[in-house]
Order: C-alpha cells, then structure tokens, then sequence
C-alpha cells in the first residue's frame, strides 16, 4: 500500500475523517502498513501498545479467551474503522487480543504522531470520544443482553442491528438486505452461544421466513417478522 493508498484509508475512517489535506498528508507519512495472514495476531490482551491501527482491506476480530479456555468475540471490524486507541492514549495494557480473520492490511498509526494531532484538532478528539462511547454503550448492552434475554432474543437482536442502516430492498420487498460477514460459530460467540445452538435458531428463523439464505450465509431479513419473533 503506497502512500496515496494510506491517505486513502485513514481519510475513510470516522476517526480522521475530519483532519484537513495538510494534516492528513503529514499523518499518512509517519504510518506503516501490515499485511497480515488469516489467523495472525495484531496484539495480544495485556500486551503494551503504541500504535493504533486502521483497517485498509480485510476484517479482524477483537476477542478475549474466558477462564474455561472459551473465546468471546466483541466486535468484529471492516474497513475503514479505527481500533487500538485506548493503549495509546492511558498507556495501559491492551484490552483485548486482536486477531486477522482473513488476509488484512492494516495501516498502523504511531502513538507518538497521534497524540499531538489529537491535542490540535478537537473535532478528532470529538470523534474519539464518539466511538469510545459507542464501545461502552455495545458492551453495557451486551452485559444487560446476557442477563435478561435468551440467546433466541440475543441472535434475533443482533440481526436487527445488522438490518438497522441498510435500506429495504426495491420495488417494496419486505426483505432487508444485510452484510454478515462471519461464520456461525463467530456470530454464537458475539451472542454468547454456541456454533450448534445458533444453527437451530437459524435454521427456525429462515423456516418462519424471517430471514434469507444464500448457502450458509443470511443475505437478509425481515425486522417485521424478527421483532415478531423477539416479542413471541
């Protein structure tokens, strides 16, 4: 990825979407690029950091392993989001283990180059505090989510959300398109359930016709028969 293709990358992310061309250039000089092979690791939780990262091409999960040798999955990322801030900004340990779910080039912004950009342009600071708020708002949901709803209720929850932004599909079809990029056995880990249990639920949503399949991959929904189907 050569210069103008970082400059690419880094400008899509909501992060330094707002940084002007002169700024933007300056940054795009002090960043490298990682390319990264299905199943590599970024960092690890705990490991010590001074580079955040931009995701330029490819998707990466951010996951941490439970006392029982389990893996939960919090948040799967595609391009262009930004990730690794928060070690950068308190010093402190990773959060969570980062880890190449495909091949992925990664465009790495060093922690000593962020900081002042970050004191001098308060709308990317504005944007920081945006996304760490949306950070904890999915992770207060998700805590609240594994105590008061079944994993039926949690699988059906996330599909909403995957559906929320997109645009129902023309000529009035009641279908919503959605992009889920993951296995089943990612998505039982984002909703805290296994591979077998999500298939089930999966299996009965599509015979209730609440969802589309294309292969083993849902292509789309219907959020008027999911709500249904979360109130049932």
């Amino acid at each position: 990825m050569v210069k103008q293709g970082v400059v690419s990358a880094i400008s899509r992310s909501e992060l330094f979407s707002s940084l002007p061309a002169q700024e933007m250039e300056a940054l795009a000089a002090q960043c490298g690029v990682r390319r990264l092979d299905k199943g590599s690791v970024v960092f690890q939780r705990g490991d010590e950091g001074d580079h955040l990262f931009v995701v330029g091409q490819g998707s990466v999960a951010l996951t941490a392993s439970t006392p029982e040798g389990g893996e939960v999955v919090f948040a799967v990322l595609y391009p262009p989001t930004s990730f690794g801030e928060m070690a950068v900004i308190d010093g402190g340990p990773r959060a969570a283990t980062a880890v190449a779910r495909q091949k992925t080039i990664l465009v790495t912004v060093p922690g000593q180059a962020f900081r002042p950009l970050l004191a001098r342009q308060p709308t990317m600071a504005l944007s920081l505090m945006r996304a760490f708020s949306t950070i904890i708002r999915r992770l207060d949901d998700h805590a609240v989510d594994l105590v008061l709803m079944d994993l039926h209720g949690r699988v059906v929850k996330y599909l909403l959300l995957a559906a929320r932004d997109t645009r129902p599909t023309p000529s009035g079809a009641s279908f919503v398109p959605v992009d889920l990029r993951m296995t089943q056995t990612e998505l039982g880990r984002l909703v805290g359930g296994s591979r077998q249990s999500v298939n089930r639920i999966i299996v009965e949503l599509e015979s209730a016709g609440a969802i589309m399949r294309v292969g083993t991959r849902i292509a789309a929904v219907r959020p008027d028969l999911l709500a249904a189907a979360t109130n049932s």
